[in-house]
């Protein structure tokens, strides 16, 4: 049995372009009379949204993005721009988890644009991005607050097809994150696995084998407040009240802190189950209300 080496980026894009790809959403939320409306929208591509009606809802404005590609191959490339104007209330989602699949050697491209203007809240809460082994992607997140807005970002990635016993072994996954707050950078993350993925992840100071992981961050004016109720919820506060040590559940490990207006979680489980339960737990310390109608189907 022989093993067929991936093409290079530059091998890669010798296949036409008409091949690849290529989607752009862009919601643009605004308020009125105490409730928010859609404003422009504009979609291009595989990338589509909808706005689920609900009845439950009061000023929030939910949008559903969606891929009628069913994920992203090589070479494919996604961009979501998504804006609060002043005072709106905007909470976004995708339909399904992201399906990242092998790569013929070409790198597939995600690009999230937020905006929460003066008074605004934005929600931006997809569900899983799963990258299967062999994939090669980059992803950036950028974002510009204002100093009274709200963003909370929750992004879980789980590493390979864990419900069919596959391991994301080699391939890429660069992440890019950018935070600014009244338009000074208080934000800067990143990660890049590449080549032996496998080896990486199997140490103990990376993730000890484990699939799945999750960053959720709050930049809020009262984002330092939540702090005490969100590691008690996961499982990380001092103690109970009958003066027992709290334990994390069994195939999970979570890190919270906040500083300076933010908030942040970090969450590594063994696979994508635990990690979702520590997702809701998580956001329902926050008090957020605003759960997409569709994590409850």
């Amino acid at each position: 049995m022989f093993a067929t080496a991936l093409p290079s980026d530059a091998v890669a894009a010798s296949i036409p372009v008409e091949r690849r790809g290529q989607g752009r959403v862009l919601v643009e939320a605004r308020a009125l009379d105490g409730r928010t409306v859609r404003g422009r929208i504009e979609e291009e591509g595989f990338a589509r949204v909808r706005f689920p009606r609900s009845g439950r809802r009061g000023r929030s404005l939910e949008a559903v993005m969606i891929n009628t590609g069913g994920g992203l191959a090589g070479g494919d490339a996604s961009q979501s721009c998504l804006h609060a104007g002043r005072d709106a209330q905007l909470v976004v989602t995708t339909q399904a988890a992201e399906k990242i699949y092998r790569s013929d050697g070409a790198t597939s491209r995600i690009a999230v644009e937020l905006t929460a203007e003066a008074g605004a809240r934005l929600h931006w809460m997809p569900q899983a991005t799963i990258v299967f082994d062999g994939a090669r992607v980059e992803r950036s997140i950028a974002a510009e607050v204002a100093a009274d807005a709200s963003l909370l970002l929750v992004e879980p990635v789980i590493l390979g097809r864990t419900a069919r016993g596959e391991r994301l072994t080699y391939g890429r996954l660069h992440d890019r994150w950018r935070i600014r707050r009244g338009g000074r950078l208080v934000y800067a993350d990143g990660l890049q696995l590449d080549g032996d993925i496998a080896g990486a992840l199997d140490r103990r100071a990376t993730a000890g084998g484990w699939a799945a992981f999750a960053t959720l961050l709050l930049v809020s004016p009262d984002a330092e407040s939540r702090l005490e109720a969100v590691r008690a919820a996961l499982g990380l506060g001092e103690s109970e009240p009958d003066g027992l040590a709290c334990e994390l559940p069994d195939g999970l490990d979570a890190g919270a802190s906040a500083w300076d207006g933010m908030l942040s979680v970090r969450l590594l489980a063994r696979d994508g189950a635990p990690l979702e339960s520590a997702i809701r737990r998580a956001i329902a310390a926050l008090g957020v209300e605003e759960v997409p109608r569709i994590w409850h189907s």
